[in-house]
Parts: structure tokens; sequence; C-alpha cells
């Protein structure tokens, strides 16, 4: 996917019902509200309202609520397609993956409960990236369903490490901007650990290491990682092991 955010359609203006209410403006007007408010948040009222319609005029493009859902993740993904592979080594190509997931779940962080269901997770355009992935990751010599799996790991890992940055925006739907407070951690490295430190961590106890409460250098890291361990799999199957 590329980091750049495709464009969202303009203002409505004041046309007659059936001709402004279209699927993509019904996506679109659902994915504002959702960013906005958060997705557990969304009803097909506040959508219809947003757009100037009856609600039951969405039934017509959009079934239900997993219906919608699954249309908004797989725009989403549309807005952030992987770029053209060109000449980036499959570890490039890995890292590139990282950076835009994280630009995309920064700015829906929704999506990551969405692509998280396996109802709403897996459209069209998820099943490009993937493909875009196991093309990087069958430069290893390894068969599609290795390297299946080894990017689906990648993502794991991407969304695990988001999930720190957005938990409070999603469970508390508190704008982007509002301190999001220190974990325990945090305390621990900064001096002020908030109990008994256990035994392994007390040597930790005020280093500052800011870097392991740095969630872009904990995703940088964890990619490198598990790529040198793909590249040794992917040696010792070539061995026969």
């Amino acid at each position: 996917m590329t980091a750049q955010e495709g464009a969202v359609s303009g203002g409505l203006d004041p046309a007659p019902e059936s001709a402004k209410l279209t699927r993509g403006a019904v996506v679109n007007a659902a994915i504002e509200l959702a960013d906005a408010d958060g997705f557990s948040a969304l009803t097909m009222r506040k959508i219809a309202d947003r757009l100037g319609v009856g609600t039951m005029s969405l039934y017509r493009h959009i079934a239900d609520k997993d219906a919608l859902l699954r249309e908004m993740s797989n725009e989403i993904g549309i807005r952030f397609p992987y770029p053209p592979a060109d000449d980036a080594t499959w570890r490039e190509r890995a890292l590139i993956a990282a950076e835009v997931d994280w630009t995309l779940y920064q700015r829906h962080p929704w999506v990551l409960l969405a692509f998280a269901s396996p109802r709403t997770s897996m459209g069209p355009q998820s099943l490009n990236c993937l493909d875009w992935l196991v093309d990087a990751f069958l430069d290893l010599e390894v068969t599609p369903a290795v390297a299946t799996e080894m990017a689906l790991t990648l993502w794991n890992l991407i969304a695990g490490t988001v999930l720190s940055t957005v938990a409070e925006r999603l469970l508390l739907d508190r704008a982007a901007d509002e301190d999001q407070g220190q974990s325990g951690l945090a305390h621990l490295l900064a001096g002020n650990p908030e109990s008994e430190p256990p035994p392994h961590l007390a040597a930790l106890v005020g280093t500052h290491h800011s870097e392991l409460t740095d969630p872009r250098h904990l995703l940088t890291q964890g990619v490198a990682a598990l790529c040198d361990g793909f590249e040794s799999r992917a040696s010792r199957l070539r061995d026969g092991h």
C-alpha cells in the first residue's frame, strides 16, 4: 500500500435523494463518521442523516452493518495500496508493508478491529495486499503456503504493535492528540516503578531506555527479527529440515 490516502468524496449537493445516494456515498459517509466517533457509535440513522436521506433507503445499497464494515474496510485498503515492488528486496517490502499499515491504522484505528474479525476481513483489496507480500516472500524460495504464513505472521506483528498506540482511542473514544498516559514499564524505566519490580526488570529501573516503549522502534526491530527468522526457516526448508 502507499502511505498516501486517496481522496474522499467531497460535499454533497442538494440533488434529489435518488440522484445522490450510491453505495460509494454510503461507504464514504460511514468512514467519516467512524473516524470521528468510532465504529461502535456508527448507526444507519447517523449515516442517513449525514447524507440527508431516509434510513431505509440505505438498505438498497448495503444489506446490513456487517456488509457495511466489509465495504468500509475494503475502501480503506484501496486508499492505502502497497506500491509497485520495483526493485525492492523482500526485506524492504516487509518494511514497506509495516509503514503503510502503520499509517492506515493511525488514521483509521477502527479498521484494526475490522481486519481482526473473520466476518469483515480478507476482502478483495486485503487479498491483493496479501498477494503482494506473498510475492515478496517467494523470493526466499519457499512454497506459496509458507510465504502466505510468513505474510500473515508479519501482519499479526504489525497489528499487535499498532494496537498499543490506538487502544485507548478504540476503548474510550479519545481523540488521537489526547494524553494516552504511561504504562507501568514506562514508570519503571523512568525510575518510578509503581510496585516492587520483578527480579530481571529491576536492572532497568531508572535507565530511561525509551526505545522499549517506542512502538515505532519496536515495530522496526520486530520486522527485522521476523525477517531474520523467515530467512533461517527458508534455509532449513531448502536443506530438507
